[in-house]
């Protein structure tokens, strides 16, 4: 049966009252309107070409410019899905507690039963953990350590933060007990062939989420970075490679190309090449040291989702 276009104007603009005035769902609009929800559908769709409704975002909290600057870097990196957080004349360990806080909540909404999670290592990642509300009613979690433990700082033990996540939820730790650098590729390549630590490799092929923490550049003469155990020359070497930054060892320079050194092959950990075919591996970091890390890790396509702070993405995206 036709409708007349009087009619088909009364219908579109009662569908219109109903929707947005009296908030009632489409199926019940149809409903009181005797029409089936595919008409429904049309008539919407003509109303909005029509210009008979007009929408208006009202950013009463001013972070509009925010969610633009997400999009931006959404679209210039082909990322799933990315979350700023502003930070204003904050010093590092307040951005550092600021993105974490920001991970944890992302996380918790992402988090479910039966998950498997796999996880590297870092201060923002260690804190992420910390700020997790428990909730016992996930259970069943595996949860995979990437790397071997590098020190006694609790950061850089990524067996001890696969535990806190446990301690939260309920569920097993799969760990690579291993250390993080080995003295020959001969022996790492071995240890990698262990069954137990390749069973662990292998099972990150298949991680349902892959928590990242993301290595600040090195600076040339250092006795530090991090805590790496590396000696100045060791950092020299990876300055003269052009490493921007690392994601468990793997140092890669700005462009996301894995730099050549004589550590390349003495890291216990997944081959970062290897994340660009997960399922979703979410990067944490931010703050001045970490710009040229992160758009290291961007350009290699290493990350899916980025949790990073507002004015460590405009330098990223002004330094690329």
């Amino acid at each position: 049966m036709s409708i007349s276009q009087d009619h088909r104007y009364y219908l579109k603009l009662k569908a219109l009252y109903y929707l947005y005035e009296k908030g009632y769902t489409q199926t019940e609009i149809a409903k009181r309107l005797n029409i089936s929800r595919v008409t429904l559908g049309r008539l919407l769709d003509e109303a909005k070409a029509e210009g008979m409704i007009k929408f208006e975002i009202v950013d009463i909290r001013g972070t509009m410019k925010i969610l633009q600057l997400e999009e931006r870097l959404r679209q210039r990196f082909g990322l799933e899905d990315i979350k700023l957080v502003d930070c204003p004349n904050s010093d590092h360990d307040n951005v550092t507690k600021k993105i974490a806080s920001e991970a944890a909540s992302y996380f918790e909404q992402l988090i479910h039963s039966n998950m498997k999670i796999g996880l590297t290592w870092g201060r923002t990642l260690n804190s992420m953990i910390e700020s997790l509300s428990p909730d016992k009613t996930i259970k069943d979690l595996l949860v995979y350590t990437l790397v071997g433990g590098s020190s006694q700082s609790v950061d850089f033990q990524p067996n001890i933060l696969a535990q806190h996540i446990i301690d939260k939820y309920n569920g097993r730790a799969n760990i690579l007990t291993a250390p993080f650098m080995c003295q020959s590729e001969e022996l790492c390549t071995a240890i990698k062939q262990e069954p137990t630590i390749s069973s662990i490799l292998l099972a990150s092929h298949n991680l349902d989420a892959t928590l990242v923490g993301i290595g600040e550049a090195p600076v040339r003469d250092a006795d530090h970075l991090s805590d790496y155990p590396f000696d100045t020359p060791m950092i020299n070497e990876l300055v003269d490679a052009n490493a921007a930054g690392d994601i468990c060892g793997n140092f890669f320079d700005i462009q996301g190309n894995l730099c050549e050194t004589t550590l390349k092959n003495r890291i216990v950990s997944i081959d970062i090449k290897e994340l660009p075919h997960h399922k979703r591996v979410i990067g944490i970091g931010g703050g001045e040291k970490k710009i040229h890390s992160i758009l290291g890790a961007l350009n290699g396509h290493y990350l899916h989702v980025l949790i990073t702070d507002v004015q460590t993405a405009e330098k990223v995206l002004e330094l690329a």
